[in-house]
Formats: C-alpha cells, structure tokens, sequence
C-alpha cells in the first residue's frame, strides 16, 4: 500500500506522477485514471447529484462519450434558465382571444403585464424551443441511439416537442397574411408545463405519488357520490309535502343539484336557512 491511490500521494514512481497530472480533471480520470481514480471521480460525481448511465461504462468508445456527457453538464444553468424562460413565456405571450383588445386594461382586467407582439413571441419561443431540442436529444451523443429509446420519458419528450413543433408551425401559419383568420386553441402553454415538470426528479416524484393516491380518491370519490344520491332522494322525501318542497326541492334533480351547492359550499343561505327553518 505505498502507491498513493489518488493524487498527492508520496509514494508513487515519476512516471505515475506524471500520469496523475495529466488527470487534471474528473473527465479525464474517468476516461483515462486507474481503477481507484475512476471510482473517486464516479463518488464525487454522486455527490454533487450528477449521475452517468452504467452501460456507457463497458463501451469502447467511454472516453468520447463522457466527454460529450460533461460538455452537457456544463450547460445544466442554461437548461433551467430555458425551463424558467418557458414558464414565464405563459405569461407574457397575448392570448388568442385579445389579440386586438390587450391595450384596453381598464374593459379586461389583464393586470400590468407587457405582453409580447407577434413577432417577438416568435422569436422567443423559437430561440427557447432550439434550447429545448438540444437539450432533449443531446443524451444521444453519449448514450446513444439505442438506449436513449429505451426510456419512456425520452420518447415522451420526443413526442411532446413534435407537438411543440407543430403548434409553432401552425401559430407562423396563423400570424401570416395569407392564412386561416381564427385560432381558437394552442397547446403549447400546456406543453410547456409538463416539460418543466418532467424534467425535475422532484415534480416527477411527486406527480408518482399523486397517482399512486388516485385509486383511494376515486374510492371515496365514489362514496361521496352514494351519499349525495341517498341523501338527495331523503331530502326530496321529506320535503315533498312543505313549503320548500314547493319551491326548492321542486324534482329530484333539483334536490340532487341543491344538495351538491350544500355539500362543495361554505356558505349557502338560499338553501340550508329555509330547510332548517
């Protein structure tokens, strides 16, 4: 155990010297290091929550492709200002249904927000969407083809930014002179959102959970139901012959729609004073 098993050792001969300084940074130690050095650069990559899928390592061509991984990583900070650039796009690009009416602030109440004209929204939403397809399909440099495939999130955000594309193309379409007039929807805003989502393990973890929590809400969901039918029908039993019966609880269906404003309300006087009266 003299030889040193990472840099600044005494132990080691001239020649490993010379080799470990060669090894300046993480890339290369993991590319070119011994054993000991690739499992240090592999720990420290962990710590700082940075992880490298496992097949990479037992190619040929590992040395070229963590290279390709760590040009990626370096531009983790321009990924998430895209990701928060693309949320705040929802908020600042003109809705469909005023695109003639926005400078009247008084008549829709639209707040102060300086709402982008046709073609800086474009402009924006093009240089932010380039961001986002790189950013989708750079893995495949290093991963490669055939295993970026594998994962259902990839193919979900191949898909999602297809639908991005083409709503795009049909806002360019929409915003030309020789084109179809109305515009009713665009999914984009939503699209958006799930890509924000998507690409935080912490929101994704979440959504998991909330759907893991679905099966039990649909039961008492079901429940609720019962109890509002059952109840309902008492209601209109009860009430037939009364006053209220006359004039609120007129029909079953208006029982059971009575019933649902006193269940989902806080407060609803029109109902619940004159039936307790």
């Amino acid at each position: 155990m003299e030889t040193a098993l990472l840099d600044g050792g005494e132990g080691s001969s001239d020649s490993s010297r010379s080799d470990r300084r060669r090894l300046f940074n993480r890339t290369d130690a993991i590319a070119y290091g011994s054993t000991y050095q690739k499992a240090a650069a592999l720990v420290d990559l962990a710590e700082d929550g940075i992880g490298i899928p496992e097949e990479i390592l037992d190619r040929s061509s590992f040395g070229s492709s963590l290279k390709s991984y760590f040009i990626y990583i370096q531009f983790d900070f321009l990924w998430a200002l895209n990701y928060f650039a693309l949320i705040v796009l929802n908020f600042f690009e003109k809705p469909l249904w005023c695109s003639g009416y926005c400078s009247n602030r008084d008549y829709y109440f639209l707040g102060q927000l300086p709402y982008l004209t046709g073609t800086e929204s474009l402009v924006y939403e093009g240089v932010t969407l380039l961001i986002l397809i790189v950013h989708t399909l750079f893995p495949i440099s290093y991963e490669g083809i055939g295993f970026f495939w594998k994962s259902i999130l990839n193919k979900v955000k191949v898909l999602l930014l297809l639908l991005l594309v083409a709503d795009l193309l049909v806002y360019v379409i929409y915003l030309s002179p020789v084109a179809f007039y109305t515009l009713p929807f665009r999914i984009a805003p939503y699209i958006r959102v799930v890509f924000f989502i998507l690409n935080i393990r912490d929101l994704r973890d979440s959504i998991v959970i909330l759907a893991g929590m679905l099966g039990t809400y649909l039961n008492i969901l079901a429940l609720w139901a019962l109890f509002l039918l059952f109840s309902s029908w008492l209601a209109f039993v009860i009430f037939e012959d009364t006053q209220q019966g006359k004039t609120i609880f007129t029909s079953y269906g208006t029982t059971l729609y009575q019933m649902f404003v006193l269940f989902t309300t806080s407060n609803n006087p029109d109902v619940w004073i004159p039936a307790y009266k």
